[in-house]
């Protein structure tokens, strides 16, 4: 047996932490969930491309439930991309990893065992291991979690690690010309569209190996829409000391995420599908009413707490949905302005949906950082805000509030673009704070939005409509003035 370390439980009662690994798995403290199954009968069904904490809290949950059900032919074996942290954290133990679930109540944690093996994508000889992995005939389904802005770039420099697609396109290659079928590639990532995306990004990741690979691709290939949705923090140390004192786990790589877990994929599998109902999963022939519901009011409520927090002391989302003025106007904007305006979601009731984001939004167990929701904050406004906005402007329905929101947007541009003018930033300091791939084209506008907002809203991606809506403008002129009027006040 592995060293335990010393802990103490809540009121002084002595226990020990003991070190997770395969050989500690049954003296855990009854408290913690572990695996039912025995974690060597698993055979590598599924390749994660992406091992991050997202991964590791909520796909891998699922496909845990699935092994526990008797489903034996799903384990994972995750390829790492950008970052491979905690990669030798985990073989030493296992593989095996805790999820800790953080809300209202006691936590609550269970160690899941579905990952199989994880290995890293750089090197040549590293490379052909996770292309190896990918073509292997076990492989029935690959998923995708890398970052939006991956979706922009299919095939990499020369000289450079391959694209998670371009590892996707090799294997899809050698399965083939070996005459098998190709597996499905799922994508479970945060942007609109998700499935179609993964497809343009692998067809064009094998056109640039064959073309009649591409064409092979497009016709036989299945790429699944999905909306996966759990707020899965950065682990701290402050929560790695609660597992081990609290919970009596010493886990070099464990992962905390909010109580909250909903998972919807389209039915649109090739060849064997693991049956993922049975762990939970909402299989539909239509994802997109599903991803409007999440995207419109829990991403927009993130926007919307990220943008109006900016100007005021709060610094994470529970802080500024306990501020009376920002949470008040966040949950009104969602449930008079964004919620009326969404078609109906079979199976989802929408008041106790919204109810359930609002009180996700208050968790001061998984508090997001509000500097964090800002960034890349013209993307996030493009895809989550303005769907709504546009609709209620163009149906004469309410939109004072999310015009606002945007309007705070403008403002924290034009304070961005104070600090350059004024040399207490750099362009460069600016770049990696707000990681907006518009921003250099927005900077100039939007300092001088106060006296004239129409340049700015010229140049903003997906605002053309709005732009040519006379009231709108108006309204957004107003608060966009107010606001730079209310801070010259506050400065003299």
């Amino acid at each position: 047996m592995l060293r335990p370390i010393p802990a103490r439980q809540p009121g002084g009662a002595p226990t020990t932490a003991l070190r997770l690994g395969l050989d500690t798995l049954g003296t855990l403290p009854p408290d913690i969930a572990r695996p039912s199954y025995d974690v060597r009968s698993l055979q590598p069904g599924v390749v994660h491309l992406g091992v991050g904490g997202f991964h590791r809290a909520h796909q891998a949950v699922y496909l845990d439930r699935l092994a526990g059900l008797g489903h034996r032919g799903w384990g994972v074996r995750g390829i790492g991309l950008r970052s491979n942290s905690h990669r030798d954290a985990l073989a030493a133990q296992d593989h095996l990893y805790t999820v800790v679930e953080l809300g209202t109540g006691a936590p609550r944690a269970r160690v899941v065992g579905v990952l199989t093996d994880y290995l890293p994508a750089g090197g040549t000889a590293e490379t052909d291991a996770a292309v190896a992995a990918l073509a292997d005939p076990r492989t029935q389904l690959v998923t995708v979690t890398v970052t939006a802005p991956a979706y922009a770039v299919a095939t990499s420099a020369p000289g450079t690690a391959p694209t998670a697609f371009e590892l996707v396109a090799q294997a899809l290659r050698i399965r083939h010309r070996a005459g098998l079928a190709p597996f499905t590639v799922l994508s479970c990532d945060n942007l609109p569209d998700n499935g179609p995306a993964a497809r343009r990004c692998v067809v064009e990741a094998a056109a640039a190996l064959d073309p009649a690979l591409a064409r092979w691709v497009e016709r036989t290939g299945a790429f699944p829409s999905s909306m996966a949705d759990r707020i899965t923090p950065p682990t701290s140390s402050e929560h790695r000391r609660l597992l081990r004192q609290e919970l009596g786990v010493h886990d070099r790589a464990p992962v905390v995420t909010e109580p909250f877990s909903q998972w919807i994929v389209e039915d649109a599998f090739v060849g064997e599908a693991p049956p993922l109902a049975d762990a939970g999963v909402d299989v539909v022939s239509d994802v997109r009413p599903y991803v409007a519901a999440k995207m419109r009011l829990l991403n927009a409520g993130h926007v919307a707490l990220g943008f109006l927090g900016a100007s005021t002391p709060n610094a994470t989302t529970d802080a500024a949905m306990a501020d009376p003025a920002t949470g008040s106007l966040v949950e009104r904007m969602l449930a008079e302005e964004v919620s009326p305006l969404l078609h109906p979601v079979p199976g989802l009731h929408l008041p106790t949906y919204l109810g359930e984001v609002l009180d996700r939004l208050r968790n001061p167990a998984i508090a997001d950082p509000l500097s964090r929701l800002r960034r890349r904050g013209s993307v996030r406004m493009r895809n989550y805000v303005l769907p709504s906005l546009e609709r209620a402007v163009l149906a004469g329905a309410p939109h004072l509030l999310l015009t606002e929101v945007v309007a705070s947007w403008v403002d924290h541009l034009r304070r961005a673009a104070v600090t350059l003018e004024e040399g207490r930033a750099t362009s460069e300091e600016l770049a990696e704070e707000l990681a907006d791939p518009a921003l250099a084209r927005l900077l100039g506008p939007a300092s001088r939005a106060a006296h004239d907002v129409r340049p700015f809203l010229a140049v903003a991606d997906g605002f053309e409509r709005l732009a040519g809506c006379p009231g709108f403008v108006q309204a957004l002129q107003q608060s966009v003035t107010d606001r730079e009027v209310g801070a010259r006040a506050a400065a003299s």
